[in-house]
């Protein structure tokens, strides 16, 4: 039996409760696989009105696509758009946008109604994925889409054909993954953003750069290289775009501690950076790919070549003003925002887990990266504490729930950082002794000369009270503001007259990464008021 023929019979088993119990979503998710790649596509449309049957609402889309574009069937736009209408019915965002692009547009014999019709549709999806209106707009200078003839959508890229026809060219014989990748490609707005399955074998000069407490980071080659629109000047008002390649990119992999046994907790740090990534956080994604040899899954993201926030620090902090200084927070408050925004909290954010790209006053960049524990504000977590504990905001030291307010509380610890150029108690044991304190006011210290209005904000960010911390949103403003206001500006510039002193490192790397935390030994000791036990956080990675 091969993997299509198998998945339909899941399928079928889940629609007459043959050795489960009946479940049609379940069947119509697997009537939907199996038509995602089956390569027959008379069978494909098949599997596809089976899963429509069942009520599921990307099999339903799918059938409305096959009418509309004859795939396995007969063309019938009638049909396309009831189809497309129920899907969207179910909450489907593809069904939105056709719904919302055939009333905008009048096709398949609609009246023209944009105001009312289209905007209602096109934003209906508030739960994960907002349609931006401003990218899914037909422009004749984007060119003709090769497949339906109609202007294409951005540069190079038609959202209703491309990403349709790739997400059938390719497979890598894991199911779970393959949907995980497939359901981000459906939802690709433009040529440049397209993730894909990169087989190993295009990975080249494959080296370590980094090893965290749940995952290892290197840097590679790829032959194939990261997708770019090359701009054609035909006139000097017209242009052609065209989609090609950077060959040879420098890209970085990532692996996640037991991704081998257990893909689906990789999948799930895939699913978190995509699902940011949509809301506007920076860090490029590529793909995945598997390692040959070990069988791990890696992520391929974009290559940043000053590695993490604390060696970018060390090593130029003589030369940082702080311009620079506010420039880097002001990025890194801005990817923390859409984070937030996303409703997702990061739950282990640190300077390890901020990439630098870029030189001092040249394109320089700040990324928010290794969203491995993330998770969406309703998920709970039974599985304990992991986190670097200077960065631990003291609620969550005693045993409380994560909220968006323990990474402001990190970004407030952050700001002490890069005030200094130290990390966070270097030299301090970690152990519970330094939780108590923590839990009871002890916060990191600032460099000599620090304006007095970056010291509020950062003691604001640290409060012990979460509901006294600011947002994301706010620290962002604030932070522009210290950049742009004439007056604060003159602060700053006082305080670069102070000459910097970086102390020596005390404490070693593996100091700094993430590892299990007791909060109940912690929460124990401080009820107790004991300040004297000798608990010590242990240093084990999981």
């Amino acid at each position: 039996m091969d993997f299509v023929d198998g998945t339909y019979k899941v399928g079928h088993c889940y629609q007459y409760g043959i050795g489960a119990e009946k479940d049609e979503r379940k069947a119509g998710e697997y009537y939907c696989k199996a038509a995602t790649y089956e390569f027959d596509i008379h069978k494909a449309f098949g599997y596809y009105q089976k899963s429509a049957d069942m009520g599921y609402a990307d099999g339903t889309y799918n059938v409305g696509y096959c009418y509309q574009y004859r795939i396995g069937v007969k063309m019938d736009e009638h049909k396309a758009f009831e189809y497309y209408q129920k899907s969207a019915n179910m909450g489907n965002d593809s069904g939105m946008y056709q719904v919302g692009y055939c009333y905008e547009n009048g096709i398949f014999g609609l009246k023209r109604q944009v105001q009312d019709k289209y905007k209602s549709w096109i934003r209906k999806d508030e739960n994960e994925f907002h349609i931006i209106l401003s990218y899914t707009s037909r422009n004749p200078r984007y060119g003709r889409c090769r497949h339906c003839r109609k202007y294409n959508t951005n540069k190079s890229w038609c959202l209703v054909c491309d990403p349709n026809l790739i997400i059938r060219n390719w497979t890598c014989w894991d199911k779970e993954i393959d949907y995980c990748i497939k359901r981000f490609q459906l939802r690709t707005f433009e040529y440049e953003s397209m993730i894909e399955w990169i087989p190993f074998e295009r990975l080249k000069n494959i080296k370590k750069i980094g090893q965290g407490g749940f995952s290892t980071i290197f840097s590679a080659i790829w032959m194939d290289g990261i997708r770019k629109i090359k701009e054609i000047k035909e006139t000097d008002y017209d242009s052609k775009y065209i989609g090609t390649r950077e060959l040879s990119s420098t890209v970085a992999l990532k692996t996640l501690s037991g991704s081998k046994e257990n893909p689906l907790e990789f999948s799930k740090e895939f699913d978190n950076y995509m699902k940011c990534r949509l809301y506007g956080s920076k860090l490029k994604i590529y793909g995945l790919t598997r390692n040959i040899k070990t069988k791990e899954y890696m992520m391929i993201f974009q290559y940043a070549d000053n590695g993490g926030l604390y060696t970018f620090l060390r090593n130029n902090f003589q030369q940082l003003t702080w311009k620079i200084k506010l420039i880097l927070l002001v990025e890194i408050a801005y990817d923390l925002y859409n984070i937030h925004k996303a409703n997702y909290i990061h739950m282990d954010f640190h300077s390890r887990n901020i990439l630098q790209d870029g030189n001092i006053n040249e394109n320089m960049h700040s990324y928010i990266s290794d969203l491995g524990l993330s998770k969406k504000i309703d998920e709970k977590n039974s599985n304990g504490i992991y986190g670097v504990l200077p960065y631990v905001a003291p609620e969550i030291l005693t045993g409380k729930n994560f909220t968006q307010a323990t990474d402001i509380y990190a970004f407030g610890v952050i700001m002490t950082e890069v005030s200094t150029g130290q990390r966070p108690f270097d030299g301090y044991e970690f152990g519970t002794e330094l939780a108590l304190k923590i839990c009871t006011g002890f916060r990191p210290d600032f460099a000599l000369g620090t304006p007095d209005c970056y010291i509020e904000l950062a003691k604001q960010c640290m409060d012990s009270d979460p509901f006294k911390r600011p947002s994301a949103y706010d620290i962002w403003k604030n932070l522009g503001d210290f950049l742009n206001s004439k007056k604060i500006k003159k602060q700053f510039l006082k305080a670069d007259s102070v000459k910097p002193i970086l102390e020596p490192q005390k404490h070693p790397d593996h100091m700094y990464t993430s590892k299990l935390i007791n909060t109940r030994e912690i929460s124990n000791a401080l009820s107790k008021g004991s300040k004297s036990m000798d608990v010590k956080i242990p240093f084990t990675s999981i």
